[in-house]
This record gives structure tokens, sequence and C-alpha cells, in this order.
């Protein structure tokens, strides 16, 4: 046996050392949409990174997207901060949705965002942490700033851009665009570069209008 093949052997015996040639997967948190779960690469939102939204409209369902998860940490009597979001989500849509609004925190001032977020990030309290950059170029170090300050954060951090903003150059774990739908592009994921992924909730199901008709009249 040669050399090469028996430290393969001994490093194969070895589930604990990271191998250069494999990607790690990152812990995940489910994000409550069974549809989104099943599709996205590591089966949640990476916990202690950064994951980019970027919606191609204002409120197309970026907030929808997080809603099962703010819910589950509000309950669990987590914070979870907003800061800037474009558009101020209605109190009693968000406790429709689950969530604790004792435990909601939003931002309003948009200039002050990024430095709330990242000031929230490093305490290390809150359950989730969703920042929107203000209007205009959004500038490499404070997107830096803040996947520094998520890594000393336990739960999911989000960035979600405006339309009209290009997302800087960033590390973050996952990068999602956003349709209408909602339907998801996946632009980046923990797995590495990979082809263009679209993803989307189960079509619910529909009965033809004129067929249910027929249907109704063959009963009676």
């Amino acid at each position: 046996m040669s050399v090469h093949a028996s430290l393969e052997q001994l490093l194969n015996r070895r589930p604990d050392l990271w191998r250069g040639r494999a990607r790690r997967s990152l812990p995940v948190a489910a994000t409550g949409l069974g549809w989104l779960d099943h599709g996205l690469p590591g089966g949640g939102w990476p916990l202690g990174r950064l994951t980019e939204l970027l919606p191609r409209l204002s409120g197309c369902g970026e907030l929808g997207l997080l809603l099962p998860l703010l819910a589950r940490c509000t309950q669990r009597a987590e914070p979870v901060v907003l800061a800037g979001p474009a558009l101020v989500p209605g109190p009693q849509a968000m406790a429709r949705a689950g969530v604790v609004l004792e435990h909601l925190v939003v931002v309003r001032e948009a200039d002050e965002a990024l430095w709330a977020a990242e000031q929230c990030l490093k305490s290390g309290l809150c359950g989730s942490v969703a920042v929107w950059p203000p209007a205009g170029r959004v500038a490499e170090k404070a997107v830096r700033r803040l996947q520094l300050a998520a890594e000393q954060s336990p739960g999911p951090t989000f960035v979600i851009y405006r339309p009209d903003q290009s997302p800087p150059p960033s590390v973050s774990a996952l990068r999602l665009g956003l349709r209408p739908g909602p339907e998801i592009e996946v632009l980046r994921s923990p797995a590495g570069p990979i082809d263009s992924k679209r993803l989307g909730p189960d079509p619910e199901p529909v009965i033809e209008l004129e067929r249910y008709r027929r249907h109704a009249r063959s009963a009676q």
C-alpha cells in the first residue's frame, strides 16, 4: 500500500477533520415553510452568517418568507429586530402570523439601520435581525461589518436590498432573488457556486368552475 493511500485511509477515519476539497455544512434554522426548507441548499436559514434578499419589487414577499422564523423567535421571548424596513409592517398582520409584538423591535430611522443592526448582532441576544440598507449605494465595508457581527449572533441575519440597489461584494452564505408569487432564485448558497435554481410554493389545487357546476348538477 502506498504512503498516499495510507494517509487517505487515516484521514477518512477522522470525521472531525475538515478536508479542503469539501465545504463544511453550515448550521441552519428551519424557515417554517416546508417548500422553502426542502428547496434551500442546507435546508434552512444559515445561522451566524448573512442571508441576502434581492426583491424585484418592495413588498413582493420578502417579509412573508421571514414571518414563521420571527414568530418562532418571539414566542421563545427572543427579540427580533427589523432595522430600516422599506415598508413598515402592520402590527395586526404580524400578530396574526404569530409574532409576539412585545419582543419585536422596529428601527424606523433608515440612516441608522446598519449601525443599529450591527449593535444588535454584537449583543448576541437577538433571535434574528433583518436590515434594509438606506437608499443609494451600499458600501462594501458596511456589509462586511455586518458579516463579522453576525458571527457573534446565534440566529439568522438578513440584509434586504431595495429594488434599485446592487449588493456589494460579500461572503454571505446565501443570496436569493425574489419575484412576486413568491418566486425565489438561489443566486448563492453555502455549497458554493450553483446553477440558477428557482423555488416557489406548490400551486393550490384549483377546480374549474364549469366542471364543478356540472358535478353539482349531476349530484342533485
